[in-house]
């Protein structure tokens, strides 16, 4: 089971996964050296895409008016309000911006996306799409259509609603800001650090290719057991989510999507 369903996830997902979150990479920063803060001994000089939420928001609002056309009116009011409350997106506005999405892919010809949605509505930042009997021409036109439409509705309100959810302080480093979200949701110590994140996820890793078919999708197994905190803990889910690292919950059941509906194996 876990080959067929391997084999139906084509790089198109990996490709649309990099499209929700390259735009993370402009814009960074160095986080001052701030011994007072709570995550100081874990981050030091962490790299950071901006200072705060709102100067990241004011960033897209800005790279939006540059390009005209390329952010619809609707994303940039739903930023533009988040800019008047702390840069918090509310869940309506992200559902809002994510049906807007749905709707111009199937304008251009294709089935709604579907996608895994956690703890607090959050989507995987992956798409597991299948695209068995695809030309090259039929890959290329699809990608394109959909980050089209993901970046005119969606991508702006959906790198900042995750942020507020697991990384307010903007770090660039996946890991950094996991163990930041951990530490300030008080599911592990003040002293637990990048390094020690960082072996337990090696311990983990090891555990669940060596028992994939039993402990990849498992997250109460042997390889969950390497963390030092729950991994199904609602509020460690949304850690790890918000911060794209959704494989850890993924499931043989994870919806596929079908965008040209054909058929599969």
């Amino acid at each position: 089971m876990h080959d067929t369903h391997h084999r139906s996830i084509r790089i198109v997902a990996f490709i649309l996964a990099m499209l929700s979150i390259y735009v993370m990479s402009a814009c960074g920063t160095k986080a001052p050296k701030d011994i007072a803060s709570a995550t100081s001994s874990t981050t030091g000089m962490a790299e950071k895409v901006a200072p705060s939420i709102t100067a990241r928001i004011e960033f897209l609002l800005d790279d939006a008016q540059q390009h005209p056309g390329s952010v619809s009116e609707q994303q940039q009011d739903i930023l533009r309000r988040a800019l008047d409350h702390d840069g918090v997106i509310p869940r309506g506005d992200y559902d809002a911006a994510w049906s807007r999405y749905q709707d111009c892919v199937v304008a251009k010809g294709y089935t709604k996306p579907v996608v895994e949605e956690f703890v607090d509505g959050l989507r995987s930042p992956l798409w597991h799409a299948t695209s068995e009997g695809w030309s090259e021409e039929q890959h290329e036109k699809f990608i394109e259509d959909n980050g089209n439409c993901k970046q005119l509705e969606y991508l702006y309100v959906d790198e900042i609603y995750r942020a507020n959810l697991g990384n307010p302080n903007q770090y660039t480093d996946m890991d950094t800001a996991v163990v930041d979200c951990l530490r300030r949701k008080n599911l592990v110590g003040k002293q637990y650090t990048l390094t020690q994140f960082k072996q337990e996820d090696e311990q983990y890793n090891d555990v669940a290719v060596k028992n994939f078919a039993t402990d990849r999708y498992d997250d109460s197994g042997e390889a969950a057991s390497k963390f030092s905190f729950d991994l199904k803990d609602p509020a460690t889910v949304t850690c790890f989510i918000a911060n794209g690292k959704d494989y850890y919950f993924r499931e043989d059941t994870s919806p596929i999507w079908n965008p040209l509906n054909t058929p599969t194996p």
